[in-house]
């Protein structure tokens, strides 16, 4: 059992460790588009934070520029794609109702998806020495079996 625990260790910690920089994506809007004009709109809910507003467009003909915008009473915020790509681009907001506008001059076949995106949060310094500890603790433990065994 203690060899069981021991040897699980370092894969949940691992796990641990890759979950805490993770990030969640909030598609906003996202389609197909044949012709230029305002593509979507609508309210998106956001809690105070740091986000990324994200932009991607792709096409198979001249097109662009293409915006996405979300605003409130307080506080707007905006990323663009002069032709085809992506971009983005980061914020710090106070939270709040905000309402989103997704558009452009779509080319023949666009596609395209808005996203907003929490900021990464990023490791402490603490948990990367708690980390090594462990795994130096670990080792120091399967040493000590090696040699009481061949004794």
């Amino acid at each position: 059992m203690n060899y069981l625990a021991k040897s699980l260790a370092v894969p949940a910690l691992v796990g641990m460790l890759g979950l805490s920089t993770a990030s969640q994506a909030m598609v906003v809007s996202e389609g197909f588009e044949l012709g230029s004009g305002i593509f979507d709109s609508g309210e998106v809910t956001l809690v105070a934070g740091d986000y990324s507003l994200d932009l991607e467009a792709f096409t198979f003909g001249p097109a662009g520029p293409f915006i996405f915008g979300i605003t409130n009473a307080m506080e707007s915020f905006q990323v663009s794609v002069a032709e085809f790509g992506s971009a983005s681009t980061f914020f710090s907001t106070v939270g709040g109702v905000f309402n989103f506008l997704v558009g452009g001059s779509a080319g023949p076949g666009t596609i395209y998806e808005a996203s907003i995106n929490t900021a990464p949060v990023p490791l402490p310094s603490s948990i990367l020495m708690l980390g090594t500890a462990a795994a130096a603790m670990f080792s120091i433990g399967r040493r000590k079996i090696k040699n009481g065994a061949s004794s």
